[in-house]
C-alpha cells in the first residue's frame, strides 16, 4: 500500500491544523488530511521476554507494589483504514524506554543504568468496536543517539500490519534523530509527531490516530540488539 501524498498547500494546512488541535482532525477536514502511517524500524529491543502483565496500564504490574517512577502519559485514538472507516478487533501493542532509557529486553539497559522492576515496559489492547485504542504509560526516557520516543505495532488475525513510532513534538532531538529524519513525506511524518498537553493532574495526554492498510509488512527478524545498536 502506498503512502497518500498532499499537494503542498494542503500539506501546510494540515501542518497549521495539527499544531492548532494537537493532532484532533474530525469531519470532512479528516477525510481531506488522511494520511498512511508510516512503516518504521523495531528495532532491537523487542521484548525477548514479555512481562506476564500485559495489559495497557504500563505504570502498574498486576500484583506489584509501587507504581512506575516518571511522569505518567496517556495516549490513545482510532486505529483506521485508509478510507477513514474504523478497524475492530486488532491488537495494538506498545513497548518503550522507562524514564531510565531501559528496555524489558536481557540487552535493553544502557551501561550503568538500571531498569525500574515497576515498569511493565510492555503492553497491548484490542480496539473496540469503534476502532479505539488507550494506553496508560510513563513518559519514556531519552538514551544516545535518538530522541523520545515509543515503538508500536498493529497485528490482524495474527499478521503483523504495522510497525511504527510515535514522537513527541517540541523535543529538541526530534530533528537529528535518524529514524524520524528517514520518513521523507512531510505529511507522514507529522502524522506521527504529537502534541502531549498537561491534565489538570499534572499527567501528560496525547491523541493520535493510526491510519493502516491491510496488506501485512515483511516480517522484520528479532534481533538480539545491545547498547551499540541502540539508535533503533
Amino acid at each position: 500500500m502506498h503512502a497518500f501524498y498532499l499537494p503542498l498547500n494542503r500539506r501546510r494546512l494540515l501542518h497549521s491544523l495539527l499544531l492548532a488541535t494537537g493532532g484532533v482532525i474530525t469531519g470532512a477536514v479528516h477525510a481531506e488530511a488522511l494520511t498512511l502511517t508510516p512503516r518504521q524500524t523495531e528495532g532491537p529491543y523487542y521484548p525477548d521476554h514479555l512481562p506476564l502483565d500485559q495489559d495497557n496500564d504500563l505504570t502498574q504490574i498486576l500484583g506489584g507494589g509501587a507504581p512506575a517512577g516518571g511522569l505518567v502519559t496517556e495516549f490513545g485514538g482510532r486505529l483506521l483504514d485508509v478510507d477513514g472507516k474504523p478497524v475492530a478487533d486488532t491488537v495494538v501493542e506498545l513497548w518503550q524506554a522507562d524514564p531510565n532509557g531501559c528496555y524489558i529486553h536481557s540487552r535493553g539497559a544502557p551501561k550503568g543504568r538500571e531498569r525500574d522492576p515497576q515498569f511493565q515496559g510492555y503492553g497491548k489492547i484490542v480496539t473496540n468496536a469503534k476502532g479505539e485504542y488507550r494506553f496508560r504509560t510513563v513518559q519514556p526516557g531519552l538514551y544516545t543517539g535518538r530522541t523520545r520516543h515509543f515503538h508500536i505495532a498493529v497485528n490482524r488475525e495474527g499478521k503483523r500490519l504495522l510497525t511504527t513510532q510515535l514522537y513527541f513534538a517540541g523535543e529538541p532531538q526530534n530533528d537529528r534523530d535518524g529514524v524520524l529524519s528517514r520518513i521523507r513525506d512531510e505529511a507522514q511524518r507529522l502524522s506521527v509527531i504529537r502534541e502531549f498537553k498537561p491534565s489538570s493532574t499534572g499527567e501528560r495526554v496525547g491523541t493520535w490516530d493510526i491510519v493502516v492498510g491491510f496488506t501485512p509488512e515483511d516480517p522484520e527478524p528479532r534481533r538480539q540488539g545491545g547498547p551499540a545498536k541502540r539508535p533503533q
